[in-house]
């Protein structure tokens, strides 16, 4: 029996089926969230740290593993990831994903004290470290050109080439 005949001769079935399918449909529709601007939630903050003057070897030893020491004490760190170069460390914290948005300014305080309490250890001539946790900061901007059916053919390939020149930007 293939689905066609079942659904031909079990007409009841049927019914209830695609009324089940509709509910559940419906339900689903009115739990789904609906913000204009949805939110997003990013486990990730950067360490940065200017030694100026300093080789490579001697960020590394002197400012990266000072502070990621320090850092390593957190228990919410899921992991840590460095990168040093000549006078500047860069240093990615991400957090377990267990933590969410509500928990997450409560760990971004306690890892700029631990940051702040290394910093008492780095060598004089290192700036103090920045702590960069705000990438859930996402703007959108939607912009719309209309004019006389006559000038939007003038007009419109101008601002296109323009616009598309334009770094970080989307076409619709």
């Amino acid at each position: 029996m293939n689905i066609a005949e079942f659904a031909i001769t079990k007409k009841t079935v049927t019914l209830v089926m695609c009324v089940m399918i509709i509910i559940g449909g419906i339900l689903s529709f009115n739990k789904m969230g609906r913000l204009e601007d949805p939110e997003f939630v990013i486990k990730d903050a950067i360490v940065v740290t200017l030694y100026p003057g300093a080789t490579p070897m001697e960020v590394a030893e002197e400012v990266t593993d000072t502070i990621e020491t320090e850092i390593q004490q957190l228990p919410q760190l899921k992991e840590i990831t460095s990168l040093s170069k000549a006078g500047i460390s860069v240093i990615q914290v991400t957090i377990k994903e267990k933590y969410g948005r509500h928990s997450l300014p409560q760990i971004w305080d306690e890892l700029r004290r631990r940051v702040g309490d290394a910093q008492m250890n780095l060598p004089p001539g290192v700036y103090p470290p920045i702590v960069n946790d705000n990438f859930g900061d996402v703007y959108g901007i939607l912009l719309g050109v209309t004019f006389a059916t006559i000038l939007t053919l003038v007009v419109v390939p101008v601002f296109y080439g323009i616009f598309y020149r334009v770094p970080l930007t989307a076409r619709a």
